[in-house]
């Protein structure tokens, strides 16, 4: 189960990353010459996101359940 301190971040992350791929696409489509900045938001934000969500591949299913021990796992 994913915590809400985790979902709140990865959606900011996510709408944050959104907004920099808008702003370099639109740099490049009026030529202000500011894509880079719109490039490495994203880039930041999508590397946040995933430094956030990595712990979350080692935590299982979630239900308190190790499946090694657990008789009612099999």
């Amino acid at each position: 189960m994913v915590s809400k301190r985790r979902l709140g971040a990865s959606l900011l992350l996510l709408g944050l990353a959104f907004v920099g791929a808008a702003h370099a696409v639109l740099a490049v489509a009026y030529d202000t010459g500011l894509a880079s900045v719109g490039a490495g938001v994203t880039g930041v934000a999508v590397l946040s996101l995933m430094v956030v969500n990595f712990p979350a591949l080692g935590e299982g299913s979630g239900d308190g359940r190790d499946g090694e021990n657990d008789e009612t796992a099999k």
